[in-house]
């Protein structure tokens, strides 16, 4: 299993510190990205000796850990604890932005900048976060400010942002203990609603409708608590029901006209946005892993 170590990196849309860059020896991995379009699914692989903290800005990104599946949109935070195996499972690196961080946790390394007393007990608190809770919008700010604080050549920058890293983790630590509900009743509501109909082209007039809220309301609230626009969820929804039915070899044409595509060329265009790979790429790429699969089933029969 692969022991991944992510290394510097300054591009447009991706931005990686390392604990050199940053000059904090307990701070493996300081990152932060926009992705606007899919990525390849992210392999199971672990992070030897470090706890991971990812935040989701905004869109959507699944992660499995320990047997289970998440699925988080905007504000969710997913630890990953140490040394343990993680992955996006089949699915794809999403359009989504994501900050995050890989804290070294063995005892004997300066911890942030904390005293012993101090170290301990954050250290400790980090290592018993729950796997799965809701940040906020002001912990977003403070993280981004830190990164790139970070970055700067001054030094006095540069200890200010160690500072409000430092009350990040500590605020991350109180998030996890609140554990605010991740969705009101009535984008709840919302949400079965688009579930219930996606067999249909669904107006957000009527998904507004659903849960009580004027149109423009609705807007922006589901956005401030999913972390994407309405429609947004919908296309992300109906794609991951199009990948099943694909698995089921239905066609691409029947595919896009059962889940409400106005389309089968728009129906592709937002399947590669979210995957990709085009709806027959997809499929053929199925294909080719249950082949490989009957392949390596008969193989291990014959040496039985």
């Amino acid at each position: 299993m692969e022991n991944l170590v992510d290394l510097f990196c300054w591009e447009e849309h991706r931005k990686i510190l390392t604990c050199r860059e940053s000059g904090i020896p307990a701070l493996q991995t300081f990152g932060i990205c926009s992705n606007n379009r899919a990525g390849q699914p992210l392999h199971v692989h672990t992070h030897n000796g470090c706890m991971e903290i990812v935040f989701v800005v905004k869109g959507i990104q699944v992660y499995e850990a320990g047997g289970e599946v998440y699925n988080l949109t905007g504000s969710d935070i997913f630890v990953s604890y140490t040394g343990e195996p993680h992955s996006s499972g089949s699915y794809p690196e999403n359009v989504c932005d994501l900050i995050w961080m890989q804290i070294r946790m063995e005892k004997g390394i300066p911890f942030f900048g904390l005293d012993e007393s101090h170290a301990a007990y954050l250290r400790e608190s980090l290592l018993a976060l729950p796997r799965f809770f809701s940040g906020d919008a002001a912990l977003r700010s403070m993280l981004t400010e830190a990164f790139f604080g970070l970055a700067e050549k001054s030094e006095m920058d540069r200890y200010m942002a160690e500072q409000k890293l430092v009350y990040c983790l500590f605020r991350i630590v109180q998030l996890s203990q609140k554990m605010i509900p991740r969705r009101t009743d009535c984008i709840e509501d919302a949400i079965a609603f688009i579930h219930a109909n996606l067999g249909n082209p669904i107006l957000l007039e009527e998904a507004a409708d659903s849960c009580g809220l004027s149109l423009s309301r609705f807007k922006v609230k589901f956005k401030e608590e999913i972390g994407v626009t309405p429609r947004e969820y919908i296309n992300r929804v109906k794609i991951e029901k199009s990948k099943r039915l694909l698995e089921e070899n239905c066609s691409v044409t029947d595919t896009a006209l059962n889940l409400g595509f106005s389309t089968p060329n728009y129906f592709a265009v937002s399947f590669k946005k979210y995957t990709g790979l085009t709806p027959r790429e997809y499929q053929e790429r199925i294909r080719e892993s249950d082949a490989e699969r009957k392949e390596q089933s008969c193989q291990k029969a014959q040496k039985n």
